[in-house]
């Protein structure tokens, strides 16, 4: 159902990157590879065109070239977007949202008027909610649509060199590594099981153990990682719907509250054309880049 979502999303994220003049945005590939954690290094013909991986390599395949694979650098995006939309007049007010404001019914549908930040009304024209795994007030306008959260670790290893092939390795836990214009190589993987999220955005415990993991499973796979520093150590929640679609749209008996949450581990990829539907359908009354009914709330 994220077909046409996908291939939206990525020509836009060119098109950004260009207009914004977003450096690490870049076309690069990206191989399958299936390794044995044996730590030692294979015949050279498993080694064929293979950048960095260099041990214990059973085989490889191509899952994409410079056609189909792209990257940016996550915060660089959005502090460029953000930054672009504070100069055309918008604003920004960091607190906990605990409650929505609503008017009387008509209809039977509801009307947000606002919500509590702080303990504070802020009156709202409309409201999207799009927090996450956060999904308590979420649940207030929808709910049947819980949202879970699926916990990865990562680690940011520098080698010296720019690398640019990312690597989906099958063994030593899977690990998915994607190297950066920058230096720094992305490592992620050893998700937790989806759970509701109790943990406060920002204080997400770190386990150290699972960091171990990933960095020794990268010095298993590379001897060009084994003397890698690890100059950042950290872990995230990705939040997934109950069916692992994306829910955006208006919410079911609202008149102006509207959802989009749930893109699991593609929400970068995913966030261009998913912005540009959401502000058509509010302002527009209907999303003309894509079509939105596979991500219906309603469906919950």
């Amino acid at each position: 159902p994220t077909a046409q979502l996908t291939r939206k999303s990525f020509d836009m994220h060119e098109e950004i990157a260009n207009r914004l003049g977003l450096d690490s945005y870049r076309r690069l590939k990206c191989k399958g590879v299936a390794i044995d954690g044996s730590g030692s290094k294979p015949a050279g013909a498993k080694l064929k065109d293979l950048e960095w991986t260099d041990l214990g390599v059973r085989g490889s395949r191509m899952m994409g070239d410079e056609s189909t694979i792209a990257q940016v650098h996550p915060k660089q995006l959005v502090d460029a977007m953000w930054a672009y939309c504070e100069s055309r007049g918008s604003r920004f007010r960091k607190g906990v949202i605990q409650s929505l404001l609503h008017d009387a019914s008509e209809g039977g549908a509801r009307t947000i008027s606002g919500v509590i930040i702080d303990g504070q009304q802020v009156p709202a024209d409309a409201v999207v909610l799009s927090m996450g795994p956060w999904g308590n007030v979420l649940q207030q306008a929808i709910p049947d649509c819980p949202m879970l959260g699926v916990k990865y670790h990562s680690v940011l290893m520098r080698t010296g060199r720019v690398l640019n092939e990312c690597v989906f390795f099958s063994g030593l836990g899977d690990p998915e590594v994607y190297p950066r214009n920058d230096g720094n190589t992305y490592v992620t993987g050893l998700p937790d099981p989806p759970q509701p999220v109790e943990e406060i955005p920002g204080e997400v415990e770190v386990r150290e153990e699972v960091i171990a993991r990933l960095v020794d499973a990268m010095k298993q796979v590379s001897s060009e990682m084994e003397t890698a520093e690890v100059p950042v150590k950290q872990s995230c929640y990705l939040p997934f719907t109950r069916d692992s679609v994306p829910c955006m749209g208006l919410a079911p008996g609202h008149t102006n509250a509207y959802v989009a949450t749930g893109h699991g581990c593609w929400g970068i990829l995913l966030s261009p054309a998913s912005g540009l539907s959401m502000s058509e359908l509010i302002l527009d009354g209907e999303s003309k880049c894509i079509d939105l009914s596979p991500f219906d709330p309603a469906r919950f």
